[in-house]
């Protein structure tokens, strides 16, 4: 009869053999990606600057994930992205093989559930993503000098609008300021919204930070436009914080203070706090869906944080990125948080606002 001693050795041999042999397996399994291909939809046209990042990351990150996959960027154009983004949503395996590219004005219309958009952003997982500043100038034309009188212009504010959802953010400050203005919808684009300005139709005017240092500041100096503001970002803390682009120019909440006398609260803030940042730090995003295995999405995470230290990608990615750093690990997680942290009755105010404003329709 064994003891109960030489017993209970036995079963812990045994435990520790089975442990070591798991441990062995797994250490020697090939990784999830290896011998696999990815598929990268693009929901836009070729040669967007959504399009380009997209392309920028696929190129890169297949040389990090583990198993060195293949990354294929597929263009799915259509219907405002509804084409690609429905497809993603809808019809594609969560395997993992699947990945989407998606704009910050995608974003923003999946997370606050326009119409026809079957994009879920609570269904998805962000893997990195591009962030991008904005500004807002006027025209000389409209007679001011200081942004704190802009109530005070000889000419009617005017803004070219090219889609509501699009042009959110600007809107959005306009509203928290408290600016009298009028949309003028109908443009194709914020180039097409400058030379609106440029030939005097429209007197404010929102570019990206990229594209104000390279095609509005020249005007600046001319003396025919007038910069008001930056949007700003967000810290982890969530308090307001200079455009790292422009660091010497006032921000929406700062130029708050100096026209009311107090730091900006109430329900428009509140939107501000939930578009701002979304537009803004996901200028360009690629998502995977949130339940794909395990092993998948810590490969991508893996994967993308070997590519941001990479400097080929670093250069690669110099005029793409503008200037601004990727977003990635705990950064892109504090982004996802912020989403799921915004409260119901902010997103039925925007919603609210939209409908009765511009004539959205939402789920």
């Amino acid at each position: 009869m064994i003891s109960f001693a030489l017993w209970f050795y036995r079963m812990r041999l045994v435990a520790f053999i089975l442990i070591l042999a798991g441990t062995i397996s797994h250490a020697g399994a090939k990784p999830y990606y290896e011998g696999k291909t990815i598929r990268m939809i693009i929901p836009l046209s070729p040669g967007g600057g959504t399009d380009t990042f997209g392309r920028l990351i696929s190129r890169h990150l297949a040389e990090h994930i583990p198993g060195r996959p293949t990354i294929i960027a597929e263009n799915v154009p259509g219907a405002a992205s509804l084409m690609g983004s429905n497809e993603f949503a809808e019809r594609v395996a969560h395997d993992g093989l699947t990945l989407l590219t998606a704009s910050g004005q995608l974003n923003l219309r999946a997370f606050l559930g326009l119409r026809n958009l079957r994009l879920r952003l609570d269904a998805l997982e962000p893997i990195v993503a591009a962030p991008m500043g904005h500004v807002t100038v006027i025209s000389e034309q409209a007679g001011i000098k200081d942004p704190a009188k802009l109530n005070e212009a000889r000419r009617p504010l005017t803004k070219g609008i090219t889609d509501p959802i699009g042009s959110l953010e600007s809107i959005v400050a306009l509203e928290l300021l408290g600016v009298k203005y009028r949309p003028v919808p109908g443009y194709a684009g914020r180039s097409e919204t400058r030379l609106g300005l440029e030939r005097g139709e429209l007197m404010l005017n929102t570019q990206s930070t990229p594209a104000y240092l390279a095609r509005v500041l020249p005007l600046v100096k001319e003396g025919r436009v007038i910069p008001l503001y930056a949007m700003g970002f967000f810290d982890a803390q969530g308090n307001p914080v200079r455009d790292p682009g422009l660091p010497d120019m006032i921000t929406v909440p700062e130029l708050y203070e100096k026209i009311h006398g107090r730091k900006p609260s109430g329900m428009v803030w509140e939107a501000f706090k939930a578009v701002v940042p979304l537009v803004q730090n996901t200028r360009g995003t690629i998502w995977a869906h949130n339940d794909i295995p395990a092993a998948a999405l810590q490969d991508l995470r893996t994967g993308v944080e070997r590519m941001a230290r990479d400097p080929a990608f670093l250069q690669a990615g110099a005029n793409i990125m503008e200037g601004y750093p990727i977003i990635h690990g705990d950064d892109l997680q504090q982004i996802k948080a912020g989403m799921q942290e915004t409260p119901p009755e902010v997103i039925a105010y925007l919603r609210k606002f939209l409908t009765t404003r511009f004539g959205l329709a939402f789920q």
